[in-house]
């Protein structure tokens, strides 16, 4: 998709990403005519708001999750590139966080395996098998995060000269490359346990664990720590040891899969 659109720099990258929804949206909407999932003639038709209110509600609440993250991240991008004005600050973060998402990505599969699997296990066989299930998840989650980050520490004097030749960008990105590859071990039950709150329908006690580590974030960034990069690498490994630690205590003490509860 992106091919005719190659020398428009960021203008064609974004054509590019809309023709590419675009095209997405229609095989999708195709396919699930073709299987007689969706009826084109009901689609324009206004439904009830008994039928659609679980969707509207849990839809609000994961809304509210989204804008609260974006609130948090805008935050810490807009410190960093008030901090420096040669750029070097902003570029070593933005490199920073390219590395970072890479293992974000594979937390993101626990996340969807854990939003799918659980609910799936409690509707086959009930609330002892579904927590079984989360339990492995949790596990599995955790390894998955100290493999990343060690993989990552392990990596760093490798990719960072793949994204940049700046000596002074280089070594702005030491210190807060290790610090992001610590947070890949909280991020092991930090996504396990979206995941697992996503599949049981339990988004309002999301989005509050979200909205705690935000406010954490946010005050860090905000004090005399969010004056420095590493300050603000800081911030976020707050945000996320806060949401992971409020998550793991909902699942164990509070959620539908409690035992406390049952």
């Amino acid at each position: 998709i992106g091919l005719p659109f190659k020398g428009l720099g960021v203008t064609g990258a974004a054509v590019a990403t809309a023709a590419a929804e675009f095209l997405s949206g229609g095989v999708y909407v195709r396919l699930l005519i073709k299987r007689n999932l969706l009826q084109f003639s009901r689609m324009f038709k206004i439904p009830s708001y008994n039928s659609i209110k679980t969707i509207v509600q849990g839809g609000s609440a994961m809304l509210l999750f989204q804008l609260v993250l974006n609130i948090a991240f805008l935050t810490a991008s807009r410190r960093v590139q008030a901090m420096d004005p040669t750029g070097v600050a902003a570029a070593a973060y933005g490199i920073v966080m390219q590395i970072y998402s890479l293992g974000v990505v594979c937390h993101l599969g626990i996340k969807a395996t854990a939003a799918t699997l659980v609910p799936s296990e409690r509707t086959k066989n009930g609330d002892d098998a579904a927590r079984k299930m989360a339990d492995k998840l949790f596990v599995w989650g955790s390894i998955l995060g100290l493999i990343l980050g060690v993989a990552q520490i392990q990596l760093l004097p490798w990719l960072v000269p793949m994204f940049t030749t700046v000596p002074e960008v280089r070594e702005a990105i030491k210190i807060p490359g290790l610090i992001s590859a610590f947070i890949h071990f909280v991020n092991g039950p930090l996504f396990a346990g979206e995941g697992v709150m996503v599949g049981l329908g339990t988004f309002k006690a999301l989005t509050s664990c979200t909205i705690i580590g935000t406010s954490i974030m946010v005050s860090c960034i905000c004090s005399p720590l969010g004056k420095s990069l590493n300050g603000v690498l800081f911030s976020l490994a707050a945000f996320n040891f806060v949401q992971a630690a409020s998550m793991v205590f909902h699942y164990l003490k509070m959620g539908p899969l409690s035992k406390k509860r049952q």
